[in-house]
């Protein structure tokens, strides 16, 4: 009888849902073969998340890259690619970010702006110096 508890108990840890650990996220990149592997590592933080999303690079080109939220075990953002035609006429991939948590949404919004103020604002300075 006492084999029987035992049993119990480790069933039931060994099945705790994900939403006991810390660590939240998780980027997973797409591999040639069309499996996905985790990149980098896992984060707590929407806000560290979201930055390790948009830095993170594909595999290859083209390449999926997805956000996924342990606790509610879903993807919370995704990459598309569209191609693009250049003024020279080449074809290029343009990346464009999706993601389907309005909050996570709103954090990439800000990173973005951020992004690209400093970026005005170091422009300037080099073409004032």
């Amino acid at each position: 009888m006492e084999d029987t508890p035992m049993t119990k108990k480790e069933t039931l840890l060994s099945h705790e849902p994900h939403g006991a650990t810390a660590h939240r996220y998780q980027v997973y990149r797409q591999s040639k073969n069309g499996c996905h592997y985790p990149h980098g590592d896992r984060v707590a933080s929407p806000d560290d998340a979201v930055g390790l999303f948009l830095s993170a690079n594909p595999a290859f080109e083209g390449g999926g890259l997805h956000l996924w939220d342990h606790h509610e075990q879903r993807a919370v953002a995704s990459t598309e690619w569209h191609v693009e035609v250049t003024r020279m006429g080449f074809a290029v991939r343009a990346r464009a970010n999706l993601f389907y948590d309005e909050a996570l949404a709103v954090i990439a919004r800000g990173m973005t702006e951020r992004e690209a103020l400093e970026e005005t604002i170091s422009s300037r300075l080099r073409m004032t110096v």
